[in-house]
């Protein structure tokens, strides 16, 4: 019984001494290629989506060409600052980017974004990619109703839109008026009949959003100063007794970002024009 354990034996030690087979130096892990370091997800510039939201998880990241029909389109992503959460509404990081969003749109779009029926959000990453890592912001362009309100959908990429003639430029309108409230603004062609006609837009000052929205007078003068720069008219007491005025605030969500441009309106309550007042001079626009 000896003799066959001992041969067993030396077999098993003379296997465990030869030499590697050819093409391997009989180290088993130094070969292996080191695991590349995790990289959080980041979207891409370039790319349309089918809705618009404040944030952007990543199991609902479906981008679509932007051919297709879609609402919303990204044209730049940008580095957000570190911090423990996502940016709140209003924050100073929040109103950054923003910021930053809204310059790109100018060289993106090819002119200003603000005197077209579009608006510009920022969308973040979900609280669970950020703990994870994620640190960008998408910019996201869509047109919109000079509410900001409503999304329509469209297809074609918006880059360059509106570096000539668009449809999408605020010019001539028809507006339907109750009251002291504009329920409807029909654009239509200068040279057809119309009452209304954008006139510029009027920086408001750093105050609360309601204080904005209860302010009448200080609307009423910031846009008379634009329309009189608009219309070539003197910029006193009886630019009240030119022209009317229309004013579309920021939304709410546009205020807290940072956005404080008001859209101005020269508006009639009954005469109606074939023509742009731009420049029209107090001959058109007399003293009534």
């Amino acid at each position: 019984m000896r003799g066959p354990a001992v041969l067993l034996a030396v077999l098993l030690a003379a296997g465990c001494s030869g030499a590697p087979p050819d093409g391997a130096d009989g180290d088993l892990i130094d070969d292996w290629a080191v695991p590349a370091v995790p990289v959080p997800f980041r979207p891409a510039a370039g790319r349309c989506h089918e809705t618009l939201a404040a944030t952007a998880p990543l199991a609902e990241y479906r981008p679509v060409d932007c051919a297709e029909l879609h609402v919303a389109e990204t044209y730049h992503v940008g580095a957000a600052a570190d911090a423990d959460v996502v940016p709140a509404a209003g924050s100073a990081e929040a109103r950054a980017a923003f910021q930053e969003c809204s310059e790109r749109a100018v060289a993106f779009l090819g002119g200003p974004w603000r005197s077209a029926r579009m608006a510009v959000q920022v969308v973040w990453p979900s609280k669970a990619a950020w703990s994870g890592g994620a640190r960008w912001f998408r910019c996201d362009v869509i047109t919109a109703d000079l509410d900001g309100q409503s999304r329509s959908s469209r297809t074609g990429s918006l880059a360059g839109e509106l570096a000539g003639a668009s449809p999408l430029k605020l010019g001539c309108f028809d507006p339907t008026v109750d009251g002291e409230t504009v329920t409807t603004m029909r654009p239509v062609p200068c040279d057809k009949a119309h009452r209304a006609e954008f006139a510029g837009l009027w920086r408001a000052p750093e105050i609360t959003y309601a204080a904005l929205e209860s302010g009448i007078e200080r609307s009423a003068a910031g846009c008379r100063r634009v329309i009189a720069k608009f219309a070539r008219l003197p910029d006193d007491a009886d630019m009240q007794y030119r022209t009317g005025w229309i004013s579309y605030h920021p939304t709410r969500t546009e205020w807290l970002a940072g956005e404080r441009r008001v859209r101005c309106f020269v508006y009639f309550a009954e005469r109606r024009f074939t023509r742009s007042l731009q420049g029209a001079g107090t001959t058109v626009l007399p003293v009534h």
